[in-house]
C-alpha cells in the first residue's frame, strides 16, 4: 500500500478522531491510516490511534463542562456525555482554540438534540455562554459618578451612554438565574437578564420590565431623555427619582461608558 500524502494522512487522522466522538472503533479507521502508524512495544496501530481519539473527546468534554457547569450538573455525567457526543458529531471542533468549541451548543440544544431534556435547558445554556463571552470581552474604563456630576445640566437630555463591552443581555422564557442559584424547580416566566463583568468576576441579574426597556433604549443609542421616557407614566418628581436610582445602580455595577 503506497504511503499517503501528508494532507491525506491528516484528513484520515481527523476523520478517525471526529467520526464517532467518545466511541472510537478501530475497525472504522482507514486501513491506509493504520498502515502509516508504527506499533509500539505495548500497542498496535489501532491502540495508539485510540489514545488520540479518546483524548479528543475527553479534553473537549472538560472544556465544555467548564463553560457550561450548570448544564452539566443538571444533566449528570451520563446525560452530559451523551450531549457532548451528539454535539461534537454535529459540530466538531474546527478552531485552534478550545474557547470556541462551545459556541453553538445553545443552538444545538434548540434545534439539533433529539434526547429528552428539561424545557429550560436552552435558556440556561444561553446564559452560561453569555457569561463566557462577557468574561473574555475587552476591558473598558467604566463611567463613574464623579464624571457624571461634571456633566452640565443642559447637556443631560442629549447625553448618550452605552454599555461596556463586557455586558450582554439574555432574553429567556424561563427564570434561569434561579436555576443558576440552585433552585430545583422553576415555572416558565419571561425573563431579561443583564450579564456583566467587574474586574475578574462575572455577574448576572434579572431586570424588571422598566429597567429592561430603559436598558434596551440605552443600548440602541438613544439619548438620556429618551431613556427616561420609560418612566413617563409617573409624576415628574417620581420619574426623576426612579431614573436617578436606575442610573446610580448601573454606575455602581460599572455597566456604562460615554457613547462616542
Amino acid at each position: 500500500m503506497p504511503p499517503l500524502a501528508l494532507r491525506d494522512l491528516q484528513a484520515r487522522f481527523w476523520e478517525a478522531l471526529a467520526r464517532a466522538p467518545g466511541a472510537f472503533a478501530p475497525e472504522a479507521a482507514a486501513p491506509e491510516l493504520l498502515a502509516a502508524i508504527e506499533p509500539s512495544a505495548t500497542l498496535d496501530p489501532a491502540g495508539r490511534l485510540a489514545i488520540y481519539a479518546q483524548a479528543y473527546f475527553w479534553r473537549i468534554r472538560e472544556a465544555l463542562r467548564a463553560d457550561y457547569p450548570r448544564t452539566a450538573a443538571l444533566l449528570g455525567d451520563t446525560g452530559f456525555d451523551a450531549l457532548v457526543r451528539a454535539y461534537l458529531a454535529r459540530h466538531p471542533s474546527t478552531h485552534p482554540s478550545l474557547r470556541e468549541v462551545g459556541r453553538r451548543l445553545p443552538e444545538f440544544l434548540a434545534t439539533g438534540w433529539e434526547a429528552p431534556a428539561p424545557p429550560f435547558l436552552v435558556d440556561l445554556a444561553r446564559l452560561e455562554w453569555a457569561r463566557v463571552e462577557v468574561f473574555d470581552a475587552p476591558d473598558a474604563s467604566p463611567l463613574t459618578a464623579a464624571a457624571l456630576r461634571a456633566v452640565p445640566a443642559d447637556a443631560w437630555p442629549d447625553l448618550r451612554l452605552a454599555p461596556v463591552p463586557a455586558c450582554e443581555v439574555v432574553r429567556a422564557a424561563w427564570p434561569v438565574h434561579a436555576l443558576w442559584a440552585g433552585a430545583d424547580e422553576v415555572a416558565p416566566a419571561p425573563t431579561v437578564l443583564r450579564v456583566w463583568r467587574q474586574g475578574w468576576a462575572v455577574y448576572h441579574a434579572p431586570m424588571d420590565a422598566t429597567e429592561a426597556a430603559a436598558f434596551a433604549r440605552l443600548c440602541a443609542g438613544a439619548p438620556f431623555a429618551a431613556v427616561c421616557e420609560v418612566f413617563a407614566d409617573l409624576p415628574p418628581e417620581a420619574a426623576a427619582a426612579e431614573a436617578g436610582a436606575l442610573l446610580a445602580r448601573w454606575i455602581a455595577d460599572e455597566l456604562l461608558v460615554l457613547a462616542g
